[in-house]
């Protein structure tokens, strides 16, 4: 019959955590050809974990699917992991990578450029001297655009009779700035500023990135944007299609099965016969033998 709940737990809790984590990122080179573009990566935390398990995962936003994900014991070890998934994936020319401020690490971009890859990645003030010297550039550009050398481009939406601007501000021209040559492959300079109204009060706020890029500023804008589709589109689903913030199994066995959650996510995905949401495939996988044999040949199991 079916195994009890303690006896999967005890086989799960038995995988090495490496070699199940390495034979999922041979898999998805395997499974199917991987279309270069862009590459999100983003962590994650789960809370009911025995403790606190922190992922930091690669989503290939033009296939829909997980590359690889890496773990780590405590928060606050995000640069080590990125790095450590940047060593285990094999990145393509054309790959764009993007991440969040916390990768904005000359050792993590020289990676990505070694690998003939490009980046765009989010700037804060971890890193001082840049982010000062970005920020006082662009604010002199929107005072007088006329003698800066750099494209805009604005969106407006109103919803609810509420406007919601979006701008889109890039320079190629980096001859001024002092750090150009302290990071590899920088070509761009990117800054985007929203202006909104909420609750009657005007907000405005200004984030700023670099990139590798020569590009538009709407190409730019739209890799900006779609950075988020890895908790939209992956975070989102395992939390809510597959409830992996309520698993309270140990820390251990949690590894493993977030490696086993994404591999049915990217299967489900990629089986285009049952035209239904995740979850609906996953009810069906569950009452039909024969379709639950249907999605795992998508994985040539």
């Amino acid at each position: 019959g079916i195994p009890s709940p303690d006896t999967v737990r005890r086989v799960v809790e038995r995988i090495d955590v490496d070699q199940f984590l390495s034979a999922f990122i041979g898999w998805t080179e395997e499974v199917k050809t991987r279309v270069p573009g862009q590459v999100c990566f983003d962590g994650k935390t789960l809370r009911k974990a025995g403790s606190p398990l922190h992922i930091v995962s690669a989503w290939c936003e033009a296939n829909r699917m997980v590359l690889g994900a890496v773990h780590m014991e405590q928060k606050g070890k995000e640069i080590p992991a990125i790095e450590q998934l940047l060593d285990l994936l094999i990145l393509q020319e054309g790959d764009v990578v993007t991440i969040d401020a916390i990768g904005c690490q000359q050792q993590i971009i020289s990676k990505i450029v070694d690998q003939k890859a490009d980046y765009v990645i989010a700037l804060k003030g971890n890193q001082g001297n840049l982010h000062g010297e970005v920020e006082n550039y662009f604010s002199q550009a929107v005072k007088a655009p006329g003698e800066a050398h750099c494209e805009g481009v604005g969106t407006m939406e109103v919803l609810r009779g509420r406007s919601d601007i979006h701008e889109v501000w890039v320079t190629h021209d980096l001859e001024w700035l002092p750090q150009v040559n302290d990071w590899p492959g920088l070509r761009s300079l990117i800054m985007v500023e929203r202006r909104w109204e909420a609750a009657g009060k005007k907000h405005q706020e200004r984030r700023y990135y670099i990139s590798s890029l020569r590009r538009s500023p709407e190409e730019l804008g739209r890799l900006i944007r779609r950075h988020w589709s890895i908790e939209n589109e992956f975070h989102w689903h395992l939390d809510v299609t597959m409830k992996e913030d309520e698993s309270d199994i140990g820390a251990t066995a949690n590894k493993n099965l977030r490696v086993a959650r994404t591999i049915a996510l990217n299967l489900l995905r990629e089986d285009h016969s049952y035209k239904r949401g995740l979850r609906a495939k996953m009810r069906r996988c569950h009452r039909s033998e024969a379709y639950l044999d249907q999605v795992l040949s998508v994985g040539n199991f």
